[in-house]
């Protein structure tokens, strides 16, 4: 069992990996937010997020406490996070938004590099296909 002053540290280092974690899920609400998605796109978003939180949170504990993940460290990290939301998210909220806002626009961007080419592209074979398949009409039956 490791010794005071190391539960003291790891008391210390989990709780400002509960402060990263509540500033990383901040980010994320404030981000979905600018880019104004739909809800199948959120939902694909969503478990992203949960995928880097559990590798945030895993690798953290990794370097802290080697792993060991007792009740207490559950603990902190929430204290953490609850520590972020009541008394640092007023304060970071304009700075994040700030950020989450140009990322927003930054990926709207890139975005269209890919879409743009892409919908010409798509539109040159359409054009190409109608060119070389025309549409006739069906004839009239005699009577």
């Amino acid at each position: 069992m490791p010794g005071l002053l190391a539960q003291i540290n790891i008391f210390f280092l989990t709780l400002f990996l509960g402060v990263i974690v509540g500033i990383i899920i901040h980010y994320y609400q404030l981000g979905i937010r600018a880019l104004k998605i739909g809800k199948y796109m959120l939902y694909l978003l969503d478990f992203i997020l949960w995928l880097l939180m559990i590798l945030v949170v895993s690798l953290g504990m990794l370097v802290i406490n080697q792993g060991a993940l007792r009740i207490y460290t559950f603990l902190f990290l929430i204290a953490g996070g609850f520590i972020y939301f009541k008394l640092l998210a007023s304060r970071l909220y304009r700075p994040l938004q700030i950020i989450a806002e140009a990322n927003a626009v930054l990926l709207g961007k890139s975005a269209n590099l890919f879409i743009k080419p892409g919908q010409w592209l798509v539109k040159i074979i359409r054009l190409q296909w109608r060119n070389h398949h025309p549409q006739v009409p069906p004839e009239d039956p005699q009577p």
